[in-house]
């Protein structure tokens, strides 16, 4: 039975009552630090950083570092073969190629990335440089006549609320999400196995997005459910009987920004797991409602987990109950018993309750929301699209 919905044309632009909730654009943020701490430019080196500061994410791209200076001026260094693309796509003022024309040459290419950093304007007349840096190579190369301030820390508090652009960036990817799980749906109806279910929610995903696609998922069938999640257990040849569960968690990355979703489809009528599923959207509807400034994640956890046991006395819950997204797929906070980080208004988490029984099988669920002072508001809802 499928239990996912085929949706219209889809707005892009969220709504202003969730919109005064976020801070300023995360450049603006970053620039504040920089001129309460003197700092003349700040460099970040590695994709995370490129992707957050310059919003440039290419698929297989080459090493690259941005630079932002006080005045709110962008340098992006690409190899030289991506320019006109990042040219195209970015949001620098300035996009400059190192290295030579070609790829797989030189198997170290940081240390002329580096070269072309120190040569930047910004960086030559900067007595304090903001540094955020992914390839270990940095901090020596730039400390000679500059004093380095360490930023990977402040760039990881920055990223725990999203800007209004990255939530159109996570949307698209959680969209993908949903488009592979109607093509789960619809191969779980046919009884097709679980490899070519994997694979058809994979390629649904990847002719929408127009391009490649980063994809991750766990897609077990049948008592098979039980075991829970990669990498113990993978889609295999197993096909769909009658009557049988399919759990897909499907994980997606495209243009730089990554989407997580989870649901239980069955093939034909299966009573106990439509009950059940239902009672698991319950319990995530319960959670969501915590998605609120000052909870934490262990709190959560708790109160979830708590859910699942009362309903569920024979089941098992053991997993986390969620965890933000972003940039990476796997992001904090996360809904465990561990993680006392407080939520803010503007984080993107993703909640995903399951619960499995090693003779039956199991189920899961999982949304995005943004976390906002009147709970978590569904991601496609805050976007005032169906869900």
């Amino acid at each position: 039975m499928s239990t996912i919905d085929t949706v219209g044309p889809q707005s892009h632009e969220l709504r202003a009552d969730l919109r005064k909730w976020l801070p300023p654009h995360r450049r603006e943020r970053l620039m504040d630090w920089m001129r309460q701490h003197d700092v003349d430019c700040f460099v970040g080196v590695g994709p995370a950083h490129v992707n957050y500061l310059a919003a440039y994410s290419r698929y297989y791209g080459g090493p690259a570092a941005v630079i932002l200076g006080q005045d709110g001026r962008i340098g992006l260094h690409v190899m030289r073969d991506e320019v006109p693309i990042a040219q195209e796509l970015s949001e620098a003022n300035v996009v400059e190629g190192y290295g030579e024309r070609g790829f797989g040459i030189n198997l170290n290419p940081y240390p002329i990335l580096l070269e072309a950093v120190l040569k930047d304007r910004s960086i030559s007349t900067a007595d304090r440089i903001g540094l955020a840096d992914e390839s270990g190579y940095a901090g020596a190369a730039l400390a000679d006549g500059a004093e380095i301030v360490a930023a990977d820390s402040l760039l990881t508090a920055l990223r725990l609320v999203k800007d209004e652009d990255e939530l159109v960036k996570i949307l698209h990817a959680y969209q993908l999400c949903w488009t592979a799980q109607r093509a789960v749906a619809e191969r779980t109806e046919a009884g097709d196995s679980q490899i070519e279910i994997f694979s058809a929610a994979q390629r649904a995903a990847q002719v929408e997005h127009g391009g490649p696609i980063e994809f991750l998922a766990d897609l077990l069938s049948g008592t098979d459910t039980a075991k829970v999640c990669c990498p113990i257990h993978v889609a295999g040849r197993n096909r769909v009987a009658d009557g049988e569960a399919v759990v897909a968690d499907i994980v997606i990355g495209g243009d730089g920004y990554w989407g997580d979703n989870a649901e239980t489809h069955f093939r034909g009528h299966n009573e106990w797991l439509g009950q059940t599923r239902s009672q698991l959207l319950e319990i995530l509807r319960q959670s969501a409602e915590q998605l609120r400034p000052g909870n934490t994640g262990a709190a959560l956890f708790g109160a979830m987990a708590d859910r699942i046991a009362s309903e569920f006395a024979d089941g098992e819950f053991p997993h986390h109950g969620g965890h933000a997204v972003g940039l990476t797929s796997f992001e904090d906070p996360h809904v465990i018993s561990t993680d006392e980080t407080p939520f803010e208004s503007g984080m993107v988490i993703a909640l995903e309750p399951g619960v499995y029984f090693p003779s039956r099988g199991g189920a899961r669920v999982e949304n995005l929301f943004l976390v906002t002072p009147d709970g978590g508001v569904e991601l496609r809802a805050a976007f005032g699209q169906p869900h």
